[in-house]
């Protein structure tokens, strides 16, 4: 490496410690002090502020303390923790769905809520990318709450379940026990809780952070209901688990 190359790369590598110490310390420690735990010159931890606050990476919020700026806010907000996950498990739910001639979902536990993270396949219904549907009708839904612990399981069902359909499920004892045989038998099935002509089947993704991870293949409730939701859960639980591996490595 050149000498100029090495320069540079030290510069940057001064510059992110910077903004990453400060962004941690939110104003609390004087700017000074900062700078010199890194080991900088005052001059060039000045040099650095100024470019940072220039970015709008940091901010000054009060004489010689500063905190992240309006564009790190920005910059963060469009870092997504699912993103790898999603990039991995796209393809391969978008080859299940057309094998299975059905729609194939990815989703996550978010807020007491399922955020639906990928959808592949025959694009029909109203469920949409980043839309967030109640967890008690839906079959990811019900997976996921199937792996809460006992006491947040019970705050969850203290809730008002609202019947979306006729057949949506609303009392939390018999909801309790639904729960109950998804863990047992290792899938979750939406028999037309969620809207009457929506049939749907879920297994957990598992070995992820917290096991709050699904997958699911929905289409009509002629195909997708109990009856044929253990053959189905079968081609989900291989899916998932090619998931799984490629994620390890």
């Amino acid at each position: 490496m050149s000498n100029s190359n090495m320069q540079g790369s030290q510069s940057a590598a001064r510059t992110l410690a910077l903004l990453e110490a400060v962004t941690l310390d939110g104003g609390r420690t004087p700017a000074t002090e900062l700078i010199a735990r890194a080991g900088l010159a005052p001059a060039t931890g000045r040099r650095l502020l100024a470019l940072l606050v220039e970015r709008e990476l940091l901010m000054r919020i009060a004489r010689g303390r500063y905190a992240g700026g309006e564009r790190l806010r920005q910059l963060a907000a469009r870092v997504s923790p699912h993103a790898r996950l999603i990039e991995i498990a796209r393809p391969m739910l978008r080859r299940l769905a057309q094998a299975e001639r059905a729609t194939a979902y990815l989703g996550v536990f978010e807020g007491e809520m399922v955020t639906y993270l990928v959808k592949e396949g025959a694009q029909t219904g109203f469920t949409r990318e980043r839309m967030q549907l109640e967890a008690y009708c839906t079959a990811i839904g019900k997976v996921l709450l199937a792996q809460l612990v006992e006491s947040r399981l019970d705050t969850y069902l203290a809730a008002p379940l609202v019947p979306l359909t006729a057949h949506t499920i609303t009392d939390p004892a018999r909801l309790r026990n639904e729960l109950a045989a998804t863990r047992v038998r290792g899938y979750a099935i939406d028999d037309r809780e969620m809207a009457d002509d929506l049939g749907c089947v879920a297994v957990p993704l598992h070995r992820l952070r917290g096991s709050d991870y699904a997958i699911s293949l929905s289409g009509s409730p002629l195909r997708f209901n109990p009856d044929h939701a253990m053959d189905i859960a079968a081609r989900l639980q291989n899916t998932a688990r090619q998931i799984s591996e490629q994620l390890r490595h």
